[in-house]
């Protein structure tokens, strides 16, 4: 007579009508989105890990189950960030064109309004002591790779398009930064044109 074979470890085990793998993922967004909340009230200098399970309602071994410590937190929801800020740079960035300039500076200013808690930590929080220095220095070069690659198609001179991509993608950030803590008062429009007028500008500073 065959008796029955106890389920495999391989095989996903059901409880509460969801798997171990799901229940895992789900305590790990949680804790995502306990960070932000925090970010969003108080920076990144509120993030511990007893700051996010509180606000998640989570022990701190199930922090430990999806993050090493703080500071990988912030790493992977700050490149999580970073990828969300792509998309729309990415759909509109197409190789010199001006007339999808104020197309691509109104979804930019659209992404840094939609979340406020997400463009804080984006693009307020590397300038001041969070531990994301490394982490900023190795996201940007995507951003100014589509800069260039795009915006700049136009260049003929290697080295000119890189500094004009390194200068706007610089200067964008600390702008951005500037608005969203308060020391730069401008309306949405002001910020939008401002865009437009910057990309031009570069165009024509090397325009062979």
């Amino acid at each position: 007579m065959q008796t029955e074979q106890p389920p495999s470890d391989a095989e996903p085990r059901i409880w509460g009508g969801t798997t171990l793998t799901e229940r895992r993922e789900a305590r790990r967004a949680a804790l995502l989105e306990a960070a932000l909340d925090l970010i969003g009230e108080s920076g990144a200098g509120a993030v511990t890990m007893r700051a996010v399970c509180r606000r998640a309602g989570l022990t701190d071994r199930y922090f430990y189950e999806s993050f090493a410590s703080r500071d990988e937190l912030l790493d992977v929801l700050y490149r999580q960030i970073a990828e969300e800020f792509l998309d729309p740079m990415t759909a509109f960035a197409v190789g010199d064109d001006p007339d999808r300039d104020r197309a691509l500076s109104e979804a930019l200013v659209d992404k840094v309004l939609e979340d406020p808690r997400k463009s804080r930590l984006f693009l307020v929080e590397p300038y001041s002591s969070t531990g994301l220095g490394q982490t900023t220095i190795a996201v940007m070069p995507t951003f100014t790779r589509l800069i260039q690659d795009h915006l700049f198609a136009h260049v003929q001179d290697p080295v000119r398009r890189r500094l004009a991509a390194v200068t706007m993608a610089s200067g964008n950030a600390g702008m951005f930064s500037a608005w969203l803590n308060g020391t730069l008062r401008a309306t949405r429009e002001q910020i939008v044109d401002h865009l437009v007028a910057t990309i031009d500008a570069y165009r024509g500073v090397y325009r062979d």
